[in-house]
């Protein structure tokens, strides 16, 4: 009952700043819809790079063998201007360009292997989505003249292909069209936990030991553990609420994806928006009662947040761990707190089967930290009124 009143108390201190609440959960609530948008312009923009149908060319009146055969796949030659680095860098071209050397012809007659270069620019990023297409035409090109003098020389062009190559992935489609956005899409989440959670938890630790209403509260005859667990279910509470909206604000956000390839790609159910939460809850009122835990000391509402924010340098380590990592994931990331939960909403998108042990190792660490913060902030509250 105790816990109850003490829950009430909190949960009304944490809307009492409306604005600061409001900023901390509309900022959340917005991410992903942004998210989302920005995710499909950088599709649409890798697909209308790979879709272009010209080459920009400087020297295309040396290898007319060469620009004869771009031709014919289709492509249209443009001819670049002498400044053409110039507008790369100044992004002008969103194109690379192909230069061709004044001895092409005479070298290719010779036997000589022209030196031709795919010219692009490291901070214009179009360029470099560009560099692939062109280097898929010359490869051609170069198989198409070894066939031709094979074939003048009476030998089949067949002796080139000794063996044939096809690509195959054992993962479905569209898995591969969204990859990126997968890998991004749990790191999004792991980051609103941190923010709303963070602001809620010192707010109620420091925050009210700053204020003064810490000590007259500490005088009631109620047991330490029982403040700590009301304070705990109160910001706890906060955190699943804005996670819950903010999971399912993925599915208005779905309306923002214009790129047709990612639509179809990026599936998302109302199941898959379940077992997010059932994934991620656990772990949100663990870094609940791990925020009070860590601002329980903090003098001030300054220090408080200080501390904090070290918990927030490690969502964006666990997603680079997640993505460096090579081959299958090792037994100990299970037992990794953010690190689990990344990897295993990456394999939920991808509709992998997840077995009891990667479910449940992560929820028994998350247990684990929730017991030992509460413990600590159990013992910590009355001494921190005395200092």
């Amino acid at each position: 009952m105790m816990i109850w009143e003490i829950f009430k108390k909190e949960w009304v201190d944490s809307l009492r700043d409306k604005r600061t609440m409001l900023v901390v959960i509309l900022s959340s609530l917005m991410g992903m819809p942004f998210f989302l948008f920005i995710s499909s312009e950088a599709y649409s923009r890798m697909d209308e790079q790979n879709e272009k149908r010209f080459i920009r060319v400087v020297g295309a009146q040396y290898a007319p063998e060469l620009i004869n055969y771009i031709a014919r796949q289709g492509f249209e030659i443009k001819t670049a201007g002498a400044g053409y680095a110039k507008k790369l860098h100044s992004k002008e071209y969103t194109e690379p360009v192909l230069l061709l050397p004044q001895n092409f012809s005479s070298q290719y007659a010779a036997g000589i292997a022209p030196r031709v270069e795919i010219i692009s620019d490291l901070a214009n990023k179009d360029t470099q989505l560009g560099v692939r297409p062109i280097k898929v035409l010359l490869q051609g090109f170069m198989q198409e003249q070894a066939g031709l003098n094979l074939s003048l020389r009476g030998i089949s062009a067949e002796i080139l292909s000794v063996i044939q190559v096809e690509e195959r992935h054992l993962s479905r489609a569209k898995n591969q069209q969204s990859a990126g956005l997968k890998e991004m899409l749990p790191f999004m989440f792991i980051m609103t936990l941190l923010g709303v959670g963070m602001y809620a938890a010192i707010d109620t630790s420091a925050g009210e030991r700053e204020r003064g209403s810490l000590e007259p509260l500490m005088m009631n005859p109620v047991s330490s553990w029982h403040f700590a667990l009301g304070k705990w279910a109160a910001v706890g509470m906060l955190t699943v609420c804005v996670l819950f909206f903010n999971v399912m604000s993925i599915f208005p956000s779905l309306f923002l994806i214009k790129n047709e390839v990612l639509k179809i790609a990026f599936q998302f159910s109302i199941k898959d928006a379940f077992v997010f939460l059932a994934v991620l809850c656990p772990l949100a009122l663990a870094i609940a009662a791990l925020q009070i835990a860590v601002a329980i000391n903090g003098k001030s509402h300054k220090e408080a947040q200080a501390r904090n924010s070290m918990l927030m340098l490690l969502a964006p380590l666990a997603l680079v761990i997640g993505m460096l990592k090579q081959g299958a994931d090792p037994v100990w990331f299970s037992w990794v707190p953010l690190l689990a939960q990344n990897q295993l909403i990456i394999k939920i998108l991808n509709g992998e089967t997840l077995s009891t042990a990667e479910v449940l190792t992560p929820v028994l660490v998350c247990v684990v930290i929730l017991l030992a913060s509460l413990s600590y902030t159990a013992q910590k509250m009355r001494g921190v009124v005395m200092q």
